[in-house]
């Protein structure tokens, strides 16, 4: 299968809110369905979100939290190539459909990894590229408008890159069954029964990674091997040459 490179200068304008979506209100409502379900364990000093996109957590125990992005209007106005937090600082950075539209999604990645302390955790929810929404992208209206404006990134690529930071996958699935045109009726049942079968046509997809680091320490059997070695015991060697 053909890769594009991750890095390109195509500017994309993502989305600021959950109203820039098409239908935005039935993607809060499945993102907050599968996290609920999910239930995932959220607590800490700090919480960075990137962008405007709130994440519906069902709870959660956060002391601080705050939005940055380059636009006015948030927290904290500031690139995020260049965040303007202390290394190891934060517990937990949002990353709600922002790789799919920044020029260098490896960079940003980077940048939270240096923000984030050891064992915090990095949640990215993006678009899935085999979703059976994204067949709209034919027509060219469409193509403009959130989230089809998007690039199209695998989950199994973005774990990849994880894996290359030294991250842990603990949480990962599908929500959002079905395509973002709410009628509402309820979905057929042939429909549910396709998707529960294969997940993996859903509309998105969400990531839940914890950063992992091992300190390095000294043995001790090489420590007290060093501790024997006395000064009388040491003889000079030196290279002779041979008559």
């Amino acid at each position: 299968m053909f890769l594009k490179p991750a890095r390109q200068a195509e500017k994309r304008f993502g989305p600021r809110a959950w109203e820039d979506f098409e239908h935005g209100d039935w993607w809060y409502s499945a993102l907050a369905a599968w996290l609920k379900q999910q239930d995932p364990i959220v607590f800490g000093e700090l919480m960075v979100t990137l962008g405007g996109v709130e994440v519906p957590w069902p709870d959660s125990r956060i002391k601080c939290h705050y939005s940055v992005a380059p636009w006015a209007g948030l927290h904290v106005q500031a690139d995020w190539h260049a965040l303007p937090f202390l290394e190891e600082s934060v517990d937990w950075v949002e990353l709600p459909f922002v790789l799919e539209y920044v020029s260098d999604p490896h960079r940003v990645l980077r940048e939270a990894d240096r923000m984030l302390r050891a064992d915090g955790h990095l949640l990215v929810v993006s678009n899935n590229p085999i979703g059976l929404h994204n067949s709209a992208r034919i027509m060219p209206k469409l193509r403009q408008r959130v989230p089809w404006s998007s690039r199209l990134f695998s989950s199994a690529r973005i774990k990849d890159w994880l894996a290359l930071l030294n991250y842990e996958v603990i949480h990962q699935g599908y929500f959002g069954p079905g395509c973002p045109w709410p009628s509402g009726q309820e979905m057929p049942l042939t429909e549910r029964l396709l998707y529960q079968k294969l997940p993996m046509l859903s509309a998105g997809y969400v990531l839940i990674a914890r950063k992992r680091e091992w300190p390095l320490t000294w043995s001790r059997s090489q420590l007290r091997s060093a501790q024997r070695i006395r000064e009388g015991n040491i003889v000079p060697v030196g290279r002779q040459a041979s008559s």
